[in-house]
């Protein structure tokens, strides 16, 4: 009868260590993902913003141009704002849902790639097998 409570003892003992050893494993998948899509946001921030610096850039340097061309500086920022006016207006107005659908589709085929990525756990090592590797 000793003998059972001692590996009862023993087998609760693995148990414990095993499901410590999964929960921090999860913790520690889970940081991973959170760091990395955090990572990703502020690189997409970034490189978005940069875009954006040089459209307006851009967008002003042809509206100087048309305004010479038109000798109507007025015209020529009217001209180059009016397509940017009426898509926001369309994007304000009529909510296309179709955008967000595909907006929310990318963004979960890269969650779940980012989770396809990751090497799956194969066998956690028990304290047997890394006394054998020592030995």
């Amino acid at each position: 009868m000793d003998d059972l409570g001692k590996r009862i003892k023993n087998v609760t003992h693995e148990l414990k260590d095993y499901i410590e050893t999964k929960l921090e494993l999860t913790l520690l998948n889970f940081g991973d993902q959170v760091s990395y899509w955090i990572g990703k946001s502020i690189q997409s921030l970034v490189g978005y913003t940069i875009l954006a610096i040089g459209l307006i850039f851009g967008m002003t340097a042809l509206a100087i141009y048309l305004g010479e061309v038109l000798d109507e500086m007025w015209a020529g920022y009217a001209i180059v704002a009016s397509p940017f006016i009426i898509m926001g207006l369309i994007l304000v107005i009529l909510k296309p849902k179709a955008i967000v659908r595909s907006i929310q589709n990318q963004i979960l085929a890269e969650f779940i790639n980012s989770l396809d990525e990751e090497d799956p756990i194969k066998e956690l090592p028990s304290k047997e097998n890394s006394k054998k590797e020592h030995n």
